[in-house]
């Protein structure tokens, strides 16, 4: 006992040594309390002139106003100090700071004086957090640079890579402890190492620390600041964003948001938007690496097959350029559930029907991720059924197809009610989603093998390694595939084919538009080159698996996967440094202002798009401040709003008389009168709510709040307990054996197990 005792000290002493190691370099580069100093040479000019890092103005320049505007920043709740470098010799030159383009506090630059502070106190998250240096038009300014300083830190990064640093750390540490005293296979740890490896290469371009512009990115950072500040205002599961457009609010339901929670957990926490952000890609490409691997091996049998799916999948040129170029969220995230999908048909058609789950798993992803890539889900798993059909009937497999179909609903009808119900009932703007039609976004076949070197679709290709693996999977299929066990193969081939057919230019894409059933698919996947990502995946998984099987490269198998892998992994590398599609100019940030500049934005970025608006809600029409409907008979003593809750202390002279809130009118808003009873609600002007008042002429208070609609809420609840009983079947299933229902199966597609090592 004393020696086992000794020995599991003796092992944990290195174990500690590198933690307090990894701890202390942690804190040695903890930045967070740094205070940030912009040059005014580095701010946006509108006058003056400059002097090395300083920008000045005389009065003979004829101008006023404002003079400097900082850049935006993204700053969390808290107490600030703005300290300002200058000479003046007027009184009227000031320093103007902004919370959301509001004013929130403006402060005069002493003449007698060379630096000055100016504190101030933002009671909730600032996405848009700017100052401004005001010049008066009569005296000589000459501003050299202004300093941001938090009176606590401006992130809880450093903690937060500490306490994953630890975790991480511990897990490792208690796996190892685990294989020994149980007893591994050395084969069985390089696979796990390969697979994190993969997930981590595939993440290099975000190890620095700021994030770099993408299309799409806007809007999806602002989705996390959404359901951040959703959840302080106490909505859950979060149904409208409470500080969005200047306080209006904007609706969250139509798009898939469950794994945002993660990184809007974060930013309650007081992390950075950018390692937010990069932690749920850093967790998003480790899992798409290891439920590749692990689907394919369950279909293919095979690890090196496996391994080689994964980082072909994993690091393949679309799927990078969804997470680094195009700032896809939702598409990338979809990405990762593609693979059980494919795994969970293969057992309900041909493989161990008792593993239906996998689809289940699968689908729950897509709806929970991206409602387009539920459309080619979906279409997949129907071409599948139809060409496995006699099996589905005769072997009475549709009994698990139920069940997986069923177990989906169930799991994900808390967003399927409250999304369908604003979809049909909401009279949204989703005449915006109207980009253009299926035809318009066909390529070359040049273009989509690689080939073509210039133009901004450069990206949107298979690369060489997959090129290479749909070859493979062709010779082999034509070639070497016979007999019933093959069958899957094929077909998962043959549906790759077909999405390649399908994104090319001379695929007849206006008449197949013609078709009620197809047309209303190839509207809903708007870019004929979407399919590039489930094309990738069946090439990956078909020409891996084909590789190892294959008796004509048997000899050589070992050499291909060395070599596809390699030229994998450069072809993923160039992400690192060179441009991205669809951008001309990149905008990287780089070093600790970096994590506070405000969430990126291209030239013609809209923040909150129009489609989850209600129809013909304009920006330019917005309200920060309630609107009387008669000044003359309405007194308003107060209006205070904190996220969705707004009150209204009022006395009103008249009937039929109103206050028309800064708050859209979105389904499930509620109004209530001091005594608790129903005010009436109406839609205001640019779709505002238009609260009726009491015209009695005696005080009132009515407060306004958001609350879900039952329906919503009981549909949240049947998701939830349905999660919590697969989960509770799951587990026991491993412990309670029951015996097995003896039925005619098919073999699973698999090679022989002797030859599967790792390499």
């Amino acid at each position: 006992m004393n020696d086992t005792i000794r020995n599991f000290v003796k092992n944990l002493i290195p174990w500690l040594f590198f933690l307090l190691a990894g701890i202390f370099f942690l804190q040695m580069n903890d930045e967070s309390r740094t205070p940030i100093t912009i040059n005014a040479h580095d701010m946006t000019r509108h006058a003056g002139y400059e002097d090395g890092t300083a920008i000045g103005l005389t009065p003979d320049s004829q101008y006023s106003g404002a003079m400097l505007t900082s850049s935006n920043y993204l700053l969390d709740a808290g107490r600030y100090t703005l300290g300002v470098a200058y000479r003046t010799d007027g009184e009227d030159d000031e320093l103007v700071i902004y919370d959301n383009g509001k004013k929130l506090k403006s402060g005069k630059l002493d003449p007698d004086l060379t630096y000055q502070e100016f504190s101030f106190k933002l009671k909730r998250s600032c996405p848009n957090f700017q100052f401004t240096v005001n010049y008066s038009g009569e005296s000589n300014l000459l501003v050299q640079s202004v300093t941001l300083i938090p009176k606590d830190r401006f992130y809880t990064d450093t903690s937060f890579l500490i306490i994953l640093f630890v975790l991480t750390t511990a897990a490792v540490w208690f796996w190892r402890f685990y294989r020994a005293k149980n007893g591994s296979h050395i084969r069985d740890d390089y696979v796990i190492l390969t697979v994190v490896g993969i997930g981590i290469f595939s993440s290099l371009p975000y190890l620095k620390t700021g994030l770099s512009w993408a299309v799409d990115l806007c809007y999806h950072l602002i989705r996390i600041e959404g359901i951040k500040d959703g959840l302080l205002s106490g909505q859950f599961p979060v149904v409208i964003y409470p500080e969005a457009l200047s306080g209006n609010g904007y609706l969250n339901c139509m798009y898939p948001n469950l794994f945002l929670y993660i990184p809007a957990f974060l930013r309650m926490k007081g992390v950075s938007m950018a390692d937010s952000f990069k932690f749920l890609v850093f967790i998003c490409n480790i899992l798409t690496a290891y439920l590749t691997y692990h689907c394919v091996k369950t279909i293919g049998g095979n690890r090196r097959a496996a391994l080689l799916a994964s980082l072909l999948y994993t690091c393949c040129p679309y799927r990078f350029t969804n997470i680094y170029a195009r700032g896809a969220v939702g598409e990338f995230l979809a990405m990762t559930f593609f693979p059980p999908v494919l795994a969970g048909l293969y057992h309900i058609l041909i493989g161990n029907r008792r593993k239906w789950w996998y689809l289940v798993l699968g689908m729950t992803g897509l709806l929970q991720t991206h409602i387009l890539s539920v459309t080619l889900g979906g279409a997949v798993c129907a071409v599948l059924s139809l060409v496995c059909l006699r099996q589905l009937l005769l072997e009475k497999r549709i009994i698990e197809m139920g069940k997986a179909v069923l177990a989906s609903v169930l799991l994900n009808i808390g967003f399927l009610v409250p999304f369908l119900d604003f979809y049909q009932n909401g009279d949204l703007w989703m005449d915006a989603l109207e980009l253009g039609t299926y035809q318009e976004y066909t390529m070359n076949l040049s273009g989509l093998l690689g080939l073509q070197t210039t133009g901004g679709y450069y990206t949107l290709t298979f690369g060489l390694p997959l090129a290479i693996c749909a070859g493979i999977a062709l010779a082999y299929v034509l070639i070497e595939s016979h007999g019933e066990q093959e069958a899957y193969l094929r077909y998962l081939f043959v549906l790759g084919a077909a999405c390649t057919f399908m994104m090319l230019n001379f695929f007849p894409g206006w008449k197949m538009m013609s078709i009620p059933l197809l047309d209303v698919v190839l509207n809903k996947i708007q870019f004929a080159w979407r399919l590039l990502g489930p094309a990738s995946l069946l090439f990956a998984v078909t020409g891996s698996i084909c590789c190892f099987r294959s008796k004509m490269l048997k000899r050589y198998s070992r050499m291909l996967l060395i070599a596809l892998a390699a030229v994998s992994m450069l072809s993923a590398a160039r992400f690192r440094e060179e441009d991205f599609a669809y951008s001309t100019e990149r905008d990287y940030t780089l070093g600790h202002e970096s994590k506070l500049i405000g969430i990126p934005k291209g030239a013609n970025t809209v923040v909150y798009p129009f489609e989850w608006r209600p129809r013909h809600t304009t920006d330019k029409a917005l309200e920060t401040k309630p609107i009387l409907s008669d000044i003359n008979q309405i007194s308003l003593k107060n209006a205070e709003r904190k996220g969705v809750t707004t009150t209204l202390e009022y006395t009103c002279l008249s009937p039929e008389q109103y206050i028309e809130v800064p708050v859209i009118y979105y389904k499930g808003y509620e109004a209530k009168d001091e005594d608790g009873n129903a005010v009436a609600l109406e839609e205001g002007d640019n779709n505002r709510i238009r609260v009726m008042l009491t015209g009695d002429g005696k005080p009132h208070t009515i407060t306004l709040d958001y609350r879900s609609p039952v329906s919503y809420t009981i549909s949240a609840w049947v998701s939830i307990l349905t999660c919590a009983g697969l989960l509770t079947f799951g587990i026991l299933s491993r412990f309670i054996t029951i015996k097995p229902v003896i039925r005619k199966e098919n073999k699973d597609v698999r090679q022989n197990r002797s030859a599967d090592s790792l390499l």
